[in-house]
């Protein structure tokens, strides 16, 4: 069998097919982990174009471009070899399309609103809480999840995986943990095992999470701990369940999961709300509010909506 640099070609063409189908949205999560589970040279071909990417800034050169762009049938396997022989050849003198973000590109990711649950190369069960993105990172201690933003929770046994966020890394230990990267930091609360974190610019591990602990760190340290709040999970089973929580702090959250702008006016933000709303609808949610307090909706459009009190004018 011939080769494209040390990568057998089947295993490269079926790689960059997949990176194809990535660029144009189609990527099934599902189908890439259990290829990427079959054999580890498809964990290695995958690797190398990823790290190609990062190494010349995510660009798309015209061969991707034409792969992209071309239907069905021959046309598209000869863009498909093409993009092969530059991605494995280490031939990309000639990139000349910038891609747009680097969490559109990602292994795993969720559009707003969407939620995904996936079983990882070796068992592991991964959930992805809305707009999200994730890579896969093989190294020789393991597998990676590089969390690029938004949230995840995992639940392995396995001592071979980690997640990375741009805050640093964390090392379960037989574990059931949620991990969510906003706002310059990264929140950790740990249901059950324990966690060891490590801030990307301190010295070493700056602690250890034990199930039912919860903590926010940066680059440097670590935040006190407090008791995890178990119902922030509701969205892995599609919903938002809220107790004495102040308005606020409950449009913050939704807006999450809903397309375009949500605001909710200070004069109000202290209100108390407690219930267990679908996430399915968030239309229906606003909507139930309005019932249940003194406030009204002010929308522009569909995308923009602010809750204000029901007095205003």
């Amino acid at each position: 069998m011939t080769s494209l640099g040390d990568t057998p070609q089947d295993v490269a063409l079926a790689a960059v097919d997949r990176h194809i189908a990535q660029l144009a949205g189609e990527l099934d999560p599902t189908e890439l982990c259990a290829w990427l589970a079959a054999d580890e040279r498809h964990q290695r071909a995958w690797q190398h174009i990823q790290s190609t990417n990062q190494q010349f800034g995510a660009a798309l050169n015209p061969a991707a471009r034409a792969a992209l762009l071309a239907p069905s049938g021959a046309q598209r396997r000869r863009a498909v070899k093409a993009l092969g022989l530059l991605l494995f050849s280490g031939s990309l003198a000639t990139v000349g399309y910038q891609l747009p973000w680097r969490e559109r590109l990602a292994d795993i990711r969720t559009d707003t609103g969407e939620h995904r649950s996936l079983t990882l190369p070796g068992g592991a069960q991964l959930e992805v809480n809305t707009a999200s993105a994730i890579n896969l990172e093989y190294t020789a201690s393991g597998l990676q999840l590089r969390l690029l933003q938004g949230e995840l929770l995992l639940n392995t046994s396995a001592t071979n995986i980690s997640v990375v966020t741009a805050q640093g890394v964390l090392r379960p230990q037989a574990t059931r943990f949620a991990v969510l990267q906003r706002d310059g930091r990264s929140q950790v609360d740990v249901l059950s095992g324990a966690v060891a974190i490590y801030p990307a610019q301190a010295s070493g591990l700056a602690g250890v999470l034990q199930a039912g602990q919860s903590a926010h760190f940066d680059e440097r340290q670590l935040s006190a701990v407090q008791p995890t709040d178990a119902q922030r999970f509701a969205w892995t089973q599609g919903m938002l369940v809220a107790s004495s929580m102040p308005l606020g702090q409950f449009v913050q959250t939704l807006a999450r999961y809903r397309p375009g702008y949500l605001g909710c006016d200070p004069t109000i933000a202290q209100l108390q709300i407690s219930g267990s709303y679908p996430l399915a609808s968030t239309d229906r949610i606003l909507t139930s509010l309005t019932q249940s307090l003194p406030v009204r909706l002010q929308s522009l459009s569909r995308y923009w909506v602010r809750l204000v009190p029901a007095s205003a004018a």
